[in-house]
């Protein structure tokens, strides 16, 4: 179920490769809110795509303005959309920071939506 919005940011995917083995590698930055604090947040996903859906990981990295830090592991699908494409995940978070510590206990939900300039917007969700 879903519980408090404890993200909100928007940003743009920066690079795009094809890996040898034939898995795609997205990377990309943002600016927004973490638990309400401003931060930035930059991220690499790596998916292999099997009957048009996305499958794969995501590393971010979130910092706040004052220098605080939380690192994102996780999992997610993506799968194209009339205007870009729609990812939805899963991540636990490793923090810290005392102002961020309770994301260490939290299992975060993510939704975003991508467009074909690769401009995304992005929400997360505290997982209750």
């Amino acid at each position: 179920m879903l519980g408090d919005l404890i993200g909100e940011f928007t940003g743009k995917n920066t690079v795009y490769r094809v890996l040898s083995d034939g898995k795609i590698e997205t990377s990309g930055q943002g600016t927004g809110k973490i638990l309400g604090i401003d931060a930035f947040m930059m991220f690499t996903a790596v998916r292999t795509m099997e009957n048009g859906v996305f499958r794969g990981e995501e590393n971010s990295l979130i910092t706040t303005m004052d220098g605080s830090a939380v690192v994102m592991k996780g999992n997610a699908v993506s799968w194209p959309s009339g205007k870009g494409g729609t990812t939805r995940g899963a991540s636990y978070q490793m923090t810290q920071s005392e102002k961020l510590m309770r994301l260490n206990k939290v299992i975060a939900l993510h939704e975003y939506e991508t467009d074909m300039n690769g401009d995304w917007k992005g929400k997360i969700w505290e997982w209750k």
